[in-house]
């Protein structure tokens, strides 16, 4: 089962409903809104995609489909930056 975590070499922070981020070793800075930074907070133990869009669905009102559409838009663009690594 392929599941997501967070890249070790991510430092970050919160500030208010948002998360900040710098990859280390590429010196890049990222920043993340409330439901990227849920996002964060949920694979600091691997997840599955089901997982983490399970419990986006119990804790924001929308639709399964349309948070599982927009959570896999976040992983890939966060695997893109190597902010987060896929695990098998």
């Amino acid at each position: 089962m392929k599941v997501y975590c967070r890249n070790k070499n991510i430092i970050d922070g919160s500030i208010d409903d948002n998360q900040v981020m710098m990859h280390i070793e590429k010196g890049k800075y990222f920043g993340l809104n409330a439901v990227g930074k849920r996002i964060w907070e949920l694979i600091e133990k691997p997840k599955s995609l089901e997982e983490i869009v399970g419990q986006l669905t119990e804790e924001y009102d929308v639709p399964e489909g349309q948070c599982a559409k927009e959570v896999v838009s976040f992983l890939e663009m966060a695997i893109r930056h190597d902010i987060v690594k896929i695990d098998e």
